[in-house]
């Protein structure tokens, strides 16, 4: 096996649930990170957490292979904890990087197996790696299963990210181990309105489809402004608005620059009178996902 003197990976931010997909939908948004591995290096044992490199040496390990260790540069423009899928890109990135060392040995659905384990979830991972929107699950033999969401529309989002830090093991925490059968009902129609929505380009259709009774009522109360930003957003006309993973960031979808405008505007001033400090900017939903630079 030789291995590269240098990798270069990009990853991209995702958001997950999308309102009432809860652990099932996720999509990719142009916003990357971007790390430099040089294989052969000292791993840096002060930094034992690191997903990246965490990611990394278990593939090597997976496939009963020495790891050369790493050391990495990494540029990161995904904010960490705003449910904005960071650590799914850092796994999506050392997973590649210790793939691409190897020669590429595992195939795209080994890739996502590995990072999903690696994640717990695999509602950021699958549209990370493979960009767009994203439904995913598990079949009763535990096998990742998903597929894509042909878009009928054009979609940008508008995300509020505030300065503010969520845990996603602490919001999950927060969610009752089981819900009434009307809650459940209710998201498992607006989940399917949503994909339908989507597909067929039924952009009146979005607004009532990212409503949810299974994981936001009781993840506001964490950022008690983001109930207001939603309602915000949606009163400047936002198509749909949801709460960006297990938050604190919130989401909406436009479909003109005037919408996309507005939508920020709203949630500027709704930010300003509530105290709240952080920044709204507009991303596109990107088509690509994670990939191999050079």
């Amino acid at each position: 096996m030789t291995v590269p003197s240098r990798v270069v990976v990009r990853a991209p931010a995702t958001s997950a649930n999308l309102g009432p997909g809860f652990d099932c939908l996720g999509l990719a948004l142009d916003l990357w990170n971007e790390v430099e591995a040089l294989p052969g290096a000292p791993s840096d044992p002060g930094d034992p957490d690191n997903l990246i490199l965490r990611a990394a040496e278990h593939v090597f390990r997976a496939l009963g292979a020495a790891s050369p260790g790493f050391q990495l540069r990494c540029t990161n423009r995904i904010p960490f904890s705003r449910g904005l899928g960071s650590s799914a890109a850092a796994i999506i990135c050392g997973v590649l990087i210790g793939n691409h060392c190897l020669g590429g040995p595992l195939d795209e659905a080994a890739c996502l197996e590995l990072a999903a384990r690696l994640e717990g979830h695999p509602d950021n991972v699958v549209p990370c790696l493979l960009g767009g929107v994203r439904v995913t699950t598990r079949d009763q033999h535990g096998r990742l299963l998903q597929a894509p969401v042909p878009l009928g529309l054009e979609l940008e989002a508008v995300v509020f990210v505030p300065d503010l830090t969520v845990a996603t093991t602490h919001a999950r925490g927060l969610l009752p181990p089981s819900v009434p059968r009307p809650d459940a009902v209710f998201n498992v129609a607006r989940a399917s309105l949503l994909v339908a929505a989507l597909a067929s380009g039924r952009p009146e259709l979005l607004g009532e489809a990212t409503r949810d009774r299974l994981h936001q009522p009781y993840r506001l109360p964490l950022f008690p402004a983001g109930a207001e930003l939603l309602a915000a957003a949606l009163g400047a006309g936002a198509l749909g608005a949801c709460i960006s993973g297990a938050g604190p960031s919130v989401l909406a979808l436009c479909s003109t620059l005037a919408m996309r405008q507005a939508v920020e505007a709203a949630f500027a001033a709704t930010a300003g009178r509530l105290g709240v400090p952080g920044a709204a900017r507009c991303l596109a939903l990107s088509q690509r996902g994670a990939h191999v630079v050079g």
